[in-house]
């Protein structure tokens, strides 16, 4: 038998997936390249060079405060990898630890309990820094509207703060061309009114030939009014490690990143393949996200199988926004509450999803064309059953929810 080795279960323990097939079957595997590790020499190097801006170091001086704005396990950042560089910083220019706020800036999505926060920040970070999220019901301050017409309220927190650092991943992502940069305050340190104008009446989109979309650049004009001082990108590889990092202006560093991440998660689709295999990984840590992953899928032929491999440990995603918006559509339309209505199976599917995390009822909540495998003796013997006396063509797709198409 022929094996590739995949990931998946993201912050979960980011298991290692042993997929096995027939000798004879024509494996290939899709993968975007692979890049050196930067040692902690060369992530240091990183912000003694800035791209744009002064050193955090200089920045600091003078200054009384500093709020370091981080995203949550929906993103792949491994943000306890850089906190330890930014601290030093921090410290070079006079800014003591006990006026250091850690503020997870994940707009709508759900708070983030201990054991979240030892994933994103690392144990010794969270026991001690003082910590604040992005709760909806907190106070904001409004700095009035972008030249977009987005009306920007920005959590208390990191507006009392003296020096605003973003931390994130400039990775493919459908409405901000690629995430990071000004993103961390819309929708990362917004209120509900700024997040769901922005996302609902600004362009977004593209990837390879376009980051500048109206969504990026008002997210960048918002912190500009905001006052970031400094943003940290990192460019991963599929094992969720830095290969690239990048420190300085908001828009310059993100660019730089941009130019990087557009040739690193860069894949040449195989549209030919029987068997199309893709991933969650490193966003599958619930079913929702997982489903980033599956973009490969477009690219196969119509009779091809599809399997998503993605654990979805968290089960159905808990997004505030989707709630919010739904209360406000009964408001407009005058309904007091929404109709129940049963999950119904259907006996069609269009994928097989392979996890081992989740039951049937989750399933179908998030992914109701999804057929649930448990097991991939189970998801091999079917496709050897599919497949029998013929020598089918397989695309495998690791870590592909930070992967996109080169088209």
């Amino acid at each position: 038998m022929q094996s590739v080795q995949v990931l998946t279960a993201a912050w979960y323990g980011d298991r290692e997936v042993n997929l096995t097939f027939p000798d004879n079957w024509d494996l290939n595997v899709i993968a975007f390249e692979k890049r050196p590790v930067l040692t902690e020499d060369q992530m240091r190097q990183a912000f003694h060079q800035p791209i744009g801006s002064p050193r955090i170091a200089e920045m600091a001086k003078g200054k009384e405060s500093a709020v370091l704005i981080a995203d949550d396990l929906t993103r792949p950042t491994p943000t306890s990898k850089v906190i330890p560089f930014i601290l030093e910083e921090l410290q070079q220019g006079g800014i003591s630890e006990e006026n250091i706020i850690i503020f997870m800036g994940f707009g709508c999505h759900r708070s983030m309990k201990h054991a979240d926060l030892v994933k994103k920040l690392g144990e010794d970070t969270v026991r001690r820094f003082r910590i604040k999220q992005n709760e909806l019901d907190d106070p904001y301050i409004y700095l009035g509207e972008t030249s977009r017409g987005v009306p920007l309220h920005v959590n208390q927190w990191v507006m009392d703060c003296d020096i605003k650092i973003g931390i994130g991943g400039a990775w493919p992502h459908g409405t901000a061309a690629f995430s990071g940069g000004g993103k961390i305050v819309i929708p990362g340190v917004s209120n509900f009114k700024t997040i769901s104008t922005a996302h609902g009446t600004l362009k977004g989109g593209g990837t390879a030939g376009n980051v500048e979309n109206e969504f990026r650049l008002n997210s960048e004009e918002a912190a500009r009014m905001l006052g970031v001082n400094a943003t940290v990108i990192t460019t991963l590889n599929d094992r969720r490690q830095i290969t690239a990092l990048f420190v300085g202006d908001v828009v310059d560093a993100h660019r730089a990143a941009s130019e990087v991440s557009r040739v690193a998660y860069g894949v040449t689709p195989m549209t030919d393949a029987d068997i199309v295999v893709t991933t969650g990984y490193p966003r599958d840590h619930d079913l929702s996200y997982g489903q980033i992953g599956g973009w490969p899928m477009k690219y196969s032929q119509p009779e091809a199988t599809r399997i998503l491999v993605s654990s979805g440990d968290e089960g159905v995603c808990y997004h505030r926004a989707g709630i919010l918006g739904a209360k406000r559509q009964r408001a407009e339309e005058n309904r007091e509450r929404e109709e129940r209505k049963p999950l119904v199976r259907s006996a069609d599917w269009d994928y097989i999803l392979f996890s081992q995390a989740v039951g049937l009822t989750e399933v179908l909540e998030a992914q109701p064309r999804a057929k649930l495998m448990e097991s991939w003796d189970e998801i091999l013997d079917f496709l050897k059953q599919k497949y029998r006396d013929q020598k089918p063509k397989v695309a495998i797709y690791p870590s592909a929810a930070i992967a996109y198409p080169l088209e």
